[in-house]
């Protein structure tokens, strides 16, 4: 039963699409190189994360690179202006549902609608990947990020108590419909 069980998952994980070509975007007036990171990216990627979180890094060292070695079924992106790394995007794929782990833009990029960009793209591959919805967790007290998921359609569903390790904020569950017949009830696989 268990090697009849372990076929049909690695045959469902086989059916998601984790293959990326890099691309050049224009984004509200910045030409930006969007690619798939790599743990070249890692030291970039800790810089950025503590511009963006007051000089805290939630993900380490070590949950990068863990991350980046799913290749089977998660997709970070990284995004450069020049040589500068902007902004990064990260998901994890199974065939129901696509959950967005990380997403982060640099302080002086914010605005400039790259994070909406970045979290189009990853919509996208989702449905492209027929997956059921397309769920993320956000601070309480993030509603800057907030607004922008609900613009997207995004919806919350319910809270973590404690969820960040670092400031024991809680996070509102968000979660994005692609198929409006699901039932909402549904139990989420992350």
């Amino acid at each position: 039963m268990l090697k009849k069980f372990n076929q049909f998952f690695h045959q469902q994980l086989n059916r998601i699409d984790m293959s990326f070509t890099p691309f050049i975007a224009n984004v509200n007036g910045k030409r930006l190189q969007i690619m798939q990171a790599t743990d070249d990216n890692i030291p970039d990627l800790l810089v950025l994360e503590e511009q963006v979180y007051s000089g805290r890094t939630p993900w380490n060292k070590f949950s990068f690179e863990r991350e980046l070695e799913k290749r089977h079924n998660c997709l970070y992106l990284v995004v450069y202006y020049e040589s500068m790394l902007v902004a990064f995007i990260g998901a994890r794929f199974t065939p129901e549902e696509t959950h967005i782990t990380n997403i982060a833009v640099a302080p002086a990029f914010q605005n400039m609608h790259i994070g909406r960009y970045l979290m189009q793209l990853i919509i996208d591959r989702a449905c492209e990947n027929d997956s059921d919805c397309v769920s993320l967790e956000v601070r309480v007290d993030n509603e800057i990020a907030q607004k922008l998921y609900r613009s997207l359609g995004f919806e919350g569903t319910f809270i973590r108590k404690n969820y960040y390790h670092d400031t024991h904020t809680d996070a509102m569950n968000m979660v994005l419909w692609l198929k409006p017949h699901q039932i909402k009830r549904k139990k989420f696989t992350f």
